[in-house]
């Protein structure tokens, strides 16, 4: 019998690539590699591995740096050799990963043994090696015990899986990866019953070669349980250090709790002070049950510039930018200027659309998780593209709001403000002529999605109601707003169906008494591709596109990921904008069909969307063009 369980961690495929430079910046690839040594040798690798099965093989030739480096000389035949030696331990860590813990493992460098091959020797250049793996059969779990496991735990944020759910049960495939899993459960779990310090005081793997089978036996430790202890703070510059610790919501006294550690994290983050964060346990539970925490920070710069670009061969160029002060009075008040230019291909800079604005932020008022914002804010909306010469409406507008964002969980959030806005707008048949609005706009958002900007599962529903009182007509009413998004992936996310269904309605006062720049319309790339931007909604006996009192969209596409850095995406919309109060379906919805390429990167997906409107408006182009930074939705 054998008594061990030995997993190394593995390497990853090393691949060569390009390098690409725009103005000495490289936006992908390696940095020029020196030149070899004087004593680098080249060599041939190949891989057999018995039984043909191919995933294997692909797992072990990744595993090997003698394969996956094959294309490069290596540095010395002592080098080599010292790969090979490295190589038995990873392709053995990646057998017992797949459950075969009677294979064998020949490494040979010119028909040698290469565990028998001294340092010294001489290997002539161009070598032969050949690496040989026979897995054997895959061993099954048999008798599993595990003592001083976790008992039920009470609904929570974030449970993780147990054992069995992992596979660590009789009769399953006996993978090292499980086990190793298992344990992480096991003291992820205590730790969620707020035990802080719990381990695995011990573990034993046997491997049965005649039954082909594994027993595996693992007790647990779970420690003493603990309370949240004084927080500490190391680190800050210009940051009130008070402010922090109350910021990241640890609250001593309170049960420990993982999720309200990660959830410090995310608040401390959320800042935008702070380049570094890392939140630090004591080593011991003290005497009296309570486990300090240190929450170690790196201060950035306080003051951001930043800018990005859109571009639709529509609607035509948008450009915009901001500064901000990230940290006015030392407890992250964030004062920002920014502003925005739309449809700059426009021959006419009247047909500009403009935002200019300036807001105030204060975190941490009432509790850690509500913030106080304001804003004021010109601008002009004149959605008419380049391309197409009647402008419908354009819409000259001042105003500010102020009011308060909440964080609920880490999903649900909410706001509620207080608006006013002087308008003037013209070129339009309805929401002609000066408003003031007053109103109170509110929303409520959950995003049960797991990416912001790629999201490959989950879902996003969000929600908006404005009360609103027109004080030159003298008109109230009340403007709401849903929307729902669904990601469902396969494959790793390699493949993802996404789909969004949006509608709106303004009840209460007539359509000439609202404001042209609060109407409905659909159309754009964030809408419905094919269409210019606020260009689909009800149409005047000239053809010309006015807004309406309600508005319905909806969305799908199919993301598929063709390699790791690219992906296509064919995708349909649909929607209209409407007259009446509520959406009206006997009305036909306009629809736009396309396929759009993305490329991946850190921040997120580039996107070179083409769309056709299947329905389009006489001036309206026949195809269009859309590039920007994340998924349309």
């Amino acid at each position: 019998m054998v008594t061990a369980l030995a997993v190394l961690a593995l390497s990853g495929l090393s691949v060569p690539a390009h390098t690409f430079e725009i103005f000495g910046i490289r936006l992908f690839g390696r940095e020029d590699e020196p030149p070899p040594s004087p004593d680098a040798i080249e060599y041939n690798a190949e891989i057999t591995v018995g039984n043909d099965d191919s995933s294997l093989t692909g797992d072990l030739s990744n595993a090997s740096r003698l394969i996956s480096d094959s294309d490069k000389p290596s540095a010395s035949p002592a080098v080599l050799l010292a790969t090979a030696r490295t190589d038995y331990q990873r392709l053995l860590a990646v057998l017992y990963a797949n459950g075969r813990y009677g294979g064998t493992i020949s490494i040979t460098v010119d028909g040698r043994e290469a565990a028998n091959i001294p340092f010294d020797a001489t290997i002539p250049d161009g070598a032969q090696v050949d690496v040989t793996v026979d897995p054997g059969p895959t061993y099954l779990f048999d008798n599993v015990r595990i003592v001083d496991r976790p008992g039920p735990i009470a609904d929570d944020r974030t449970i993780p899986p147990t054992p069995e759910s992992l596979g660590l049960r009789k009769g399953e495939p006996a993978r090292s990866t499980v086990v190793l899993a298992s344990e992480d459960a096991l003291v992820g779990r205590w730790r969620e019953k707020g035990y802080p310090k719990a381990r695995i005081a011990e573990r034993t793997a046997t491997a049965r070669h005649p039954d082909e089978a594994l027993d595996v036996y693992i007790r647990a430790a779970p420690g003493r349980p603990a309370v949240f202890g004084p927080t500490r703070v190391e680190g800050t510059e210009r940051m009130d250090p008070a402010f922090v610790a109350y910021y990241s919501g640890l609250t001593p006294g309170e049960p420990f709790d993982p999720d309200d550690l990660e959830r410090a994290r995310k608040q401390l983050r959320r800042l935008g002070v702070f380049q570094a964060v890392r939140i630090v346990e004591a080593d011991e539970v003290g005497p009296d049950g309570t486990l300090p925490i240190t929450l170690q920070v790196a201060e950035g710069k306080r003051r951001v510039i930043g800018g990005g670009a859109k571009f639709s061969s529509i609607d035509g160029l948008g450009v915009e930018g901001y500064w901000r002060h990230r940290n006015l009075f030392g407890r992250a008040e964030q004062f920002g200027l920014e502003g925005t230019v739309g449809g700059i291909d426009a021959q006419d800079p009247d047909q500009y659309n403009y935002r200019l604005a300036a807001t105030f932020l204060k975190p941490g008022v009432f509790t850690p998780y509500t913030d106080f914002s304001s804003t004021i804010y010109a601008e002009q909306i004149a959605p008419s593209s380049f391309d197409r010469g009647s402008v419908r409406f354009r819409s000259r507008s001042v105003g500010g709001q102020l009011g308060f964002r909440h964080r609920f969980d880490d999903r649900l959030s909410g706001e509620i403000f207080a608006k006013a806005e002087a308008s003037k707008i013209d070129r339009t048949r309805v929401g002609n002529g000066d408003f003031f609005m007053l109103s109170l706009p509110s929303a409520l958002n959950y995003d049960g999605s797991d990416n912001e900007l790629d999201p490959t599962k989950g879902f996003r529903l969000g929600g908006k109601l404005e009360p609103f009182y027109e004080t030159t007509r003298s008109n109230a009413g009340l403007i709401s707003e849903a929307e729902a998004r669904a990601y469902f992936g396969v494959a790793d996310g390699r493949f993802v169906l996404a789909g969004r269904v949006q509608a709106g309605s303004i009840v209460g006062a007539p359509l000439d008494d609202i404001p042209a720049n609060r109407l409905f319309f659909a159309g754009g790339g964030g809408s419905i591709r094919g269409y210019p931007y606020r260009g689909v909604g009800p149409v005047d006996a000239r053809g010309r596109v006015f807004g309406g009192r309600s508005v319905f969209t909806t969305s799908a596409e199919a993301r598929i990921r063709v390699t790791r850095s690219f992906g296509v995406v064919p995708f349909v919309d649909a929607g209209n904008a409407f007259v009446s109060q509520y959406p009206d379906f006997s009305e036909p919805l306009r629809v736009g069909v396309g396929a759009g390429l993305r490329y991946y990167t850190g921040l997120g997906p580039i996107r070179f969307d083409v769309a056709v409107p299947l329905d389009r408006f006489n001036d309206d182009p026949s195809i269009a063009f859309y590039i920007g930074l994340g998924q349309a939705f």
